[in-house]
C-alpha cells in the first residue's frame, strides 16, 4: 500500500511539473516607432508569449515580434520588430480597394485598427510562399513592412503580442 501511495504522489508531482512547462514564457519589448499605432503607441512596452523556433502556427490578425531578415530594408539595427500578420502561406494579398482596404484572397479586409494617414500603402499582388508571412504595420503610411521589403520567414517569429 505504501508503494502505491508513493507512486501516486510521484505521478502527481510529475504532472504538476509538466503543466508548469506548458506555459510559455513571456518577454517584454519596447516599441520605438509609430508603425503599430493606434493599436500600440510609440514608446509603449508590450508583452509577447515566446514561441519556440519553428513552432509558430500563423494566423492572420496576430501581432508578432520577429527577427527581421538580413535582407535590404528589414534589418537596419538588428533589433526585433513588431508587426501584424495580414497574410499566411497560400494567401494572395493585394493593395488596395477604393476605400484603401487590402484584398486577401479576393476579399476586401475590414481592419478597424488601421490608420491610413501618411503615404499610401502600395504593393503588387503576391501569393505568400510556403513558410513565409506578409506583415504590415497598423499605421500603414509610416510602416517599414512587407509592402516595402517582402515576406518574412515564419521561423523568424519569436513571440505573439498579448494586448
Amino acid at each position: 500500500m505504501r508503494k502505491i501511495a508513493v507512486l501516486v504522489g510521484l505521478a502527481l508531482s510529475l504532472t504538476a511539473c509538466a503543466s508548469l512547462g506548458d506555459d510559455a514564457p513571456n518577454k517584454r519589448y519596447q516599441v520605438d516607432s509609430p508603425t503599430m499605432e493606434p493599436t500600440i503607441t510609440e514608446g509603449s512596452t508590450v508583452t509577447a508569449k515566446i514561441i519556440e523556433p519553428g513552432e509558430y502556427q500563423p494566423r492572420t490578425g496576430d501581432i508578432v515580434v520577429f527577427d527581421p531578415p538580413d535582407s535590404y530594408g528589414w534589418n537596419p539595427d538588428g533589433q526585433p520588430r513588431v508587426l501584424r500578420v495580414v497574410a499566411i502561406p497560400g494567401d494572395t494579398i493585394a493593395c488596395c480597394d477604393a476605400e484603401g482596404r487590402i484584398i486577401r484572397n479576393g476579399a476586401a479586409q475590414d481592419e478597424p485598427y488601421v490608420q491610413l494617414d501618411g503615404r499610401p500603402t502600395e504593393f503588387q499582388p503576391i501569393t505568400v510562399p510556403t513558410g513565409e508571412l506578409y506583415l504590415l504595420g497598423d499605421h500603414r503610411g509610416v510602416a517599414n513592412d512587407s509592402s516595402e521589403n517582402g515576406t518574412v520567414p515564419a521561423e523568424n517569429v519569436i513571440g505573439i503580442v498579448t494586448l
